[in-house]
């Protein structure tokens, strides 16, 4: 078990170059973009193209939070509860958030069958690519919360 907390590890440090050089390329695009349009004539893909960045790195940005621990938590009541009581609080909250990643895979590749031959306007690229996103991130969320849970039983 502890094999998948190693591949969850590595998953995340792979992640976190990814939406390095991602939002890099985002401010370079944009940065080309506001040249272009100030001097010569305005990259007609250079929108489309931050905005499909932003939703790869948002969603990137998401499962590296949620590996990180640095999404929002209400933790108010668990910090009230013994310490006996906090486990089982967290396995429901574990197991809710399996619910919600698994439907986001499912969702997002539902997404694809039904939206994904559509072509965006601007560079010509299938949507299927862009929409991609969903059923990639949601499940290595899945992965680091699983890993989350061997932590947690191993304490």
């Amino acid at each position: 078990m502890m094999v998948l907390v190693k591949i969850s590890d590595r998953l995340n440090k792979y992640l976190e170059m990814v939406l390095f050089s991602m939002i890099v390329a985002m401010a370079v695009i944009i940065t080309l973009q506001v040249v272009f349009r100030f001097f010569f004539t305005a990259l007609s893909w250079s929108e489309e193209a931050s905005r499909f960045l932003l939703v790869w790195s948002s969603m990137i940005g998401a499962s590296v939070g949620f590996k990180r621990g640095a999404h929002i938590s209400i933790t108010f009541v668990t910090n009230l509860l013994p310490k006996k009581a906090k486990k089982p609080i967290s396995a429901v909250s574990y197991v809710i958030q399996a619910i919600f990643f698994w439907i986001v895979t499912y969702y997002g590749v539902i997404l694809i069958n039904d939206q994904g031959f559509q072509t965006s306007p601007a560079m010509g690229i299938h949507m299927s690519y862009v929409y991609m996103v969903y059923p990639i991130v949601a499940p290595i969320i899945l992965v680091h919360l699983i890993a989350g849970i061997i932590k947690m039983v191993n304490e």
